[in-house]
């Protein structure tokens, strides 16, 4: 066996995609990622006495994070073989069933709160396993798409991405605050109309030609990305920023619970003026900010205002202040919306064109690691300190923000990036 990576050569796409199915690829992620925020307001709520057992919420995210991690490249290696549509759909009816069992175990009175936290934990795996069908929308977009439309082509699943994250939030804190099991089913319900939807509209777009996801396979597939100083440490500062920012996003709910006595409603509002942070600054600000100052200065102011927005979030655990409260969030969703686009940028640009698979799925999968790591890690310092998880998630980003200076310094110095249009 040749130590040289296996190397295909994707097939060539129609000049223009289907009529229609981008439009449809927008509405199936939408209401995968509205469905999916519906329920992150009221993770707290599924727990007995959260705030003594914060682990258990954490963990909430960490199992579905773990099965994503799992399911999501079995999901696209499938996808290859038997084609995109078929995933996809069963990927949304297997949510639905998740959400339909998180419904029903909130919804029924168990005598043996043991039961009811089987039934959360498990409709958590089904949903995490079945859950990572974003991978395989992304590829979906890739085969109808050409290299010169295909920004435009992934700008719709960051639009739907950013609507639904936004919007699932708000709709879950309202409907939670009649029932907790409500949103449950209407997460269910979205799933299944997109499962219909991607049915009966959506054409298939696989190719019979051989795949990308079939060279990872190949165990040396990793060498080219491993060589490359630069590249590795962009996706472990990746990483550590990722798991900063789920110690937040996995204790937020807590700790707005123990600090300020909120219910579902006011967290589905907090969640939901984080969203609107994030559309405003990826959907234009972003764009023009690169131009004007490029992607490393982003890449290193963004994590400091993560830090400040971890910082003031964590003040208000001394001084109950709205405000305040607000202003941190705005500063952390700012330093994400900042950060996270120009990482992905610069981690394209130092990844050689045939290597740009590999890189990115590395990318994504460390993501998934560190949404795994970061709410456990979150629980045991939110036991020490209610603010805990901010002030760590705070020294983390700080620590990332002078590795990313002095990589861009190395960086400078060195010859490693390849124009990917040459590689």
């Amino acid at each position: 066996m040749t130590d040289e990576p296996l190397e295909y050569e994707s097939p060539r796409p129609e000049l223009e995609p289907p009529k229609g199915s981008l439009a449809i690829i927008f509405l199936i992620v939408f209401m995968d990622l509205f469905g999916f925020g519906i329920i992150i307001p009221l993770l707290p709520f599924y727990v007995h006495d959260p705030d003594a057992n914060p682990l258990k919420v954490t963990l909430l995210f960490s199992v579905y994070s773990i099965c994503q991690f799992i399911g999501a490249p079995i999901l696209g290696v499938i996808s290859d073989r038997f084609g995109r549509k078929p995933v996809l759909v069963i990927s949304q009816l297997g949510s639905a069933f998740g959400y339909a069992l998180l419904g029903a175990a909130t919804a029924y009175h168990w005598h043996n709160l043991g039961m009811t936290m089987f039934l959360v934990y498990l409709s958590r795996v089904i949903d995490g396993f079945t859950g990572g069908n974003i991978s395989t929308a992304q590829a979906y977009v890739s085969d109808v798409t050409t290299p010169e439309n295909r920004a435009k082509g992934m700008g719709v699943l960051g639009a739907a991405f950013g609507i639904g994250f936004a919007g699932g939030p708000f709709v879950g804190g309202v409907m939670g605050q009649i029932s907790v099991s409500l949103p449950a089913f209407i997460a269910a319900c979205f799933s299944l109309t997109a499962a219909t939807i991607t049915f009966l509209k959506l054409p298939e777009s696989r190719s019979h030609a051989p795949t990308e996801a079939e060279a990872w396979l190949h165990p040396s597939v990793f060498k080219p990305v491993l060589k490359k100083p630069v590249l590795l440490q962009l996706l472990l500062i990746s990483f550590c920023t990722m798991a900063a920012f789920v110690m937040m996003e996995s204790t937020i709910g807590i700790f707005l619970i123990r600090a300020f006595s909120w219910e579902q409603r006011q967290i589905g509002w907090y969640f939901a003026f984080a969203g609107l942070i994030i559309i405003f600054v990826q959907g234009g600000l972003i764009g023009r900010l690169t131009k004007a100052l490029g992607d490393w200065p982003l890449a290193i102011i963004g994590p400091l205002l993560v830090a400040v927005g971890m910082f003031v979030v964590s003040s208000t655990a001394l001084v109950r202040s709205v405000l305040l409260l607000l202003l941190g969030a705005a500063s952390n969703a700012t330093g994400r919306s900042l950060q996270q686009p120009t990482l992905s940028s610069l981690i394209s640009k130092f990844a050689g064109r045939k290597e740009q698979g590999v890189a990115f799925g590395l990318y994504h999968g460390l993501g998934s690691l560190a949404r795994v790591i970061g709410p456990i890690i979150a629980a045991f310092v939110y036991r020490r300190h209610i603010s805990g998880p901010f002030l760590t998630a705070a020294g983390i980003v700080i620590c990332t923000a002078s590795w990313t200076a002095l990589l861009r310094a190395s960086a400078a110095r060195s010859a490693e990036i390849v124009p990917v249009a040459q590689s």
